[in-house]
């Protein structure tokens, strides 16, 4: 349910920030995904949160306050456009909430499997998360159609219930972490050294970081795209529809993948294909834009379960939540910039051509980083 209130926000609230500016549509939506992304850089403090406190309150908590954030923004835009400045503070706190809840889900998950079920654990969930918004986008699509921005974050707000509606059920468990004081500095240092201690977890960091600055881009430029080349919301729900699907085929190739080669090689795979289907963003046909979205998204989905398992078996219990944190801070900066070069007066082909070129520098160097890496699990 949280998935799905994930897509149908995500389909709206770009729409919703053109029509609070029309005269500059691509600033306006690129200040919202800034918006949404700068949490991030609180991602050590967030981490050190979800390493201090029992999971299962932390997500009912997350969850009630996300849907009041986006209901009410629903009640705003029944009024007409909602100003640029409060869908900003929407996108902001609706930012945070979220990152906080995935730091506490993403250091949940490896206390409640055996180690050796990690992958095919991290493939249910991520399928799930993946696969609920191919319904999503489409849902989204049409209800802009049929009962308009107010209408869909409406219903979005009684989806984002559906984690506070679980939460009661899940596992008691006790923080990883008790009895230790909030150190925010300290927390990010410690962050920093498990991931600079780690060549391979370095290597993983740097293409997050150009992921992150990938879809920001993206999520900026495309509804602009499908806005002047196409059909606006309608095509825009195809492509995430698309993506999200090639998502969804990544996850649900590597269990079957990962008995015959390792998580190391099915992640060189993944930035292969991510390069593949970037360079399909270069030429401008709406059509060209689908395919490359179902190609990306196979290659995001074979590296989603992949470096999630991965890092977990190289980040000790203790340190999981701050080292997602430190993750996230690195990664918002990537978010900053892809939403800054998105407001740029650059072409969209000379973009994406860029970004292609960075995702082949690193396809060509994981082998290095995986060949000069002896980590197995840091000791915290």
């Amino acid at each position: 349910m949280t998935a799905l209130g994930d897509a149908t926000v995500s389909i709206a609230v770009p729409f919703l920030a053109l029509a609070s500016s029309p005269d500059a549509p691509t600033q306006a939506v690129g200040s919202v995904v800034l918006a949404g992304s700068l949490p991030r850089f609180l991602g050590p403090v967030l981490g050190s949160v979800a390493d201090r406190v029992s999971p299962r309150p932390l997500l009912l908590l997350t969850s009630l306050l996300r849907a009041a954030t986006v209901g009410g923004l629903a009640v705003l835009a029944l009024g007409g456009a909602v100003p640029l400045t409060l869908l900003l503070l929407g996108a902001f706190l609706n930012g945070l909430l979220t990152t906080l809840a995935y730091t506490a889900g993403s250091t949940f998950i490896p206390r409640l499997v055996d180690p050796m079920q990690l992958t095919r654990a991290n493939s249910l969930n991520s399928g799930a998360m993946m696969g609920v918004p191919l319904v999503g986008y489409g849902l989204g699509g049409s209800l802009l159609h049929l009962s308009g921005q107010a209408g869909t974050l409406g219903l979005s707000a009684l989806f984002l219930l559906g984690l506070a509606l679980a939460a009661p059920a899940l596992p008691r468990m006790p923080a990883a972490q008790q009895g230790a004081p909030m150190r925010p500095l300290a927390d990010l240092r410690e962050g920093w050294r498990v991931l600079r201690t780690s060549r391979q977890l370095l290597a993983m960091l740097a293409l997050s970081f150009t992921l992150n600055l990938a879809m920001s881009l993206i999520n900026v430029r495309a509804p602009v795209h499908m806005q002047r080349l196409g059909h606006g919301a309608a095509d825009y729900a195809v492509f995430e529809m698309l993506l999200a699907g090639g998502v969804l085929l990544g996850i649900l190739l590597v269990t079957p993948l990962e008995r015959r080669w390792s998580l190391d090689m099915l992640m060189g795979w993944g930035r292969w294909v991510l390069t593949l289907g970037t360079a399909g963003l270069v030429w401008p046909a709406v059509g060209v834009w689908w395919s490359a979205a179902l190609v990306f998204g196979v290659g995001l989905g074979l590296l989603e379960v992949a470096a999630v398992t991965r890092s977990q078996h190289l980040v000790p219990l203790v340190l999981r939540g701050r080292v997602i944190g430190t993750l996230l801070a690195l990664n918002a900066v990537g978010l900053s910039l892809g939403a800054t070069l998105a407001a740029w007066p650059v072409a969209t082909p000379w973009l994406m051509a860029g970004l292609s070129g960075t995702l082949l520098l690193l396809a060509l160097s994981w082998p290095y980083a995986v060949q000069r890496s002896g980590d197995t699990q840091l000791q915290a």
